[in-house]
């Protein structure tokens, strides 16, 4: 099969669906059930804790804020970790539904059981993605210099520049001069941000195929796995582009949705008022956005993740068999010998 043809790697997809051993909505449903019951129970979490530390006052209680305002620190952290750790386990399970394997609720867990791994994977594609924003933010900031954009800004800063001393180590701004400038520097924020997206954007698609890989064979390593990946995607990244740009429904499905979660903001801005606090309407919203992503992924996360999971099938190299000697050869070349 070949990744140009996307028709067929979606009904390639779909047939590994279908015969799959279980129920692989059930699956998708307590991924999708599980992730967004854990983000509510940790905002929820947050709001109670942020209440305790404003009603807990005097200079007995220091200890307590502390160890408090740390707990409601930590809450989303523990809640993007565990879902990120999910997300990945999900994906292991569309690998194993897309070779029509059967998959149980400890599939979801598999990214916890290669944790190691995982964590040194991202870990590398971190730093990769990082120097790309230290280069898009020098190369931008001289693009912005070099354009008419920045003349409020040079107008400001020269003057400060050309009187300060040259014995002077640092410039030292007030703060109404450094608010001023920040503003006039506003349209260097989408030249960095184009620049990111436009070296970054490459690299994404080179590693999308990794954590397949590692999943296949974690004894192998992260870096094995992003190597796998560069040789998988080259020559194949703008198919792949193309496949995400025929699933572009279900992308905006998922942006009309988090739209959705900001309910509580955008409707008094067209003038609709609700007759309960703005504490209320912000968790109703935030709910109704988590159930109506819970729905769309169930009815159509498995699909598009078994899809994706069926191009690393069509794109993975075949396993190198050991080289097998023909007996009959070594004994023919023995009677030569003696001969």
């Amino acid at each position: 099969m070949d990744i140009r043809d996307r028709r067929a790697l979606k009904q390639r997809g779909t047939q590994a669906l279908a015969a799959v051993p279980g129920d692989p909505g059930k699956l998708v449903l307590l991924y999708a059930g599980g992730t967004a019951v854990l983000a509510l129970v940790c905002s929820l979490l947050s709001h109670a804790v942020g209440l305790k530390i404003e009603n807990t006052g005097g200079l007995s209680n220091m200890g307590l804020r502390s160890i408090l305002s740390t707990v409601q620190a930590v809450l989303p952290l523990v809640n993007a970790i565990v879902t990120l750790l999910l997300g990945y386990g999900y994906r292991y399970a569309s690998l194993r539904m897309a070779r029509q394997q059967y998959c149980q609720p400890a599939t979801l867990l598999e990214g916890f059981r290669r944790f190691g791994p995982l964590l040194r994977m991202v870990l590398i594609q971190g730093l990769i993605y990082m120097a790309i924003a230290f280069i898009s933010s020098y190369i931008g900031s001289m693009i912005f210099v070099m354009t008419p954009l920045a003349n409020d800004f040079l107008e400001l800063m020269l003057p400060i520049v050309n009187s300060a001393s040259m014995l002077t180590e640092q410039i030292m701004l007030d703060e109404a001069t450094l608010m001023a400038a920040t503003k006039t520097m506003l349209w260097a924020i989408p030249i960095m941000a184009g620049l990111f997206v436009l070296l970054a954007t490459p690299i994404m698609y080179q590693y999308r195929m990794a954590v397949y890989s590692l999943f296949d064979a974690p004894e192998k390593g992260a870096m094995a796995a992003l190597r796998e990946s560069r040789g998988m995607m080259k020559g194949n990244r703008m198919e792949l582009f193309k496949l995400d740009v025929s699933f572009w429904w279900f992308y905006a499905l998922e942006v009309l949705i988090s739209v959705l979660a900001y309910g509580d903001v955008l409707l008094p801005m067209a003038g609709v008022s609700f007759p309960w606090s703005d504490t209320v309407s912000y968790y109703l919203f935030y709910a109704v956005s988590l159930a109506a992503q819970v729905g769309m992924y169930y009815l159509f996360l498995n699909r598009v993740n078994v899809t994706y999971a069926t191009v690393y099938e069509v794109l993975k190299p075949e396993p190198q068999e050991p080289q097998k000697v023909a007996l009959g050869n070594i004994f023919d070349l023995a009677r030569d010998y003696q001969d």
